[in-house]
């Protein structure tokens, strides 16, 4: 009778942990669907923010872009004629929708 009772505890024990090895499992595949969304969004305010770089006059002729956002971080280089070009575009780029900081690695020529 205590082996009965072992062996089901063995089985029941074993039955536990395979079903938490399957959680873990399949854990991760649940995360990925939601990096595609991300980097849309990432894509979509990388255009916006090079959009608005574009409507602004004073950085007409500069080689300004925005070259990557990640997670509403984004990056901005290329080259201004000047300091205020600079601070400009840096400017712009923070107040765009849905970006939460700028990197500005513009040179000045």
């Amino acid at each position: 009778m205590k082996q009965i009772h072992s062996a089901l505890a063995l089985v029941v024990f074993s039955a536990v942990l395979a079903g938490c090895a399957t959680t873990e499992a399949q854990a991760p595949k649940a995360a990925a669907p939601a990096a595609a969304p991300a980097a849309a969004a990432d894509a979509a305010l990388t255009k916006a923010v090079t959009a608005a770089l574009g409507k602004e006059a004073q950085l007409s002729g500069t080689k300004i872009t925005a070259a990557a956002t990640t997670d509403g971080a984004v990056t901005l280089s290329g080259a201004a004629k000047n300091d205020w070009q600079k601070y400009l575009a840096g400017d712009i780029a923070k107040k765009t929708a849905g970006i939460k900081s700028v990197k500005n690695s513009i040179k000045v020529d």
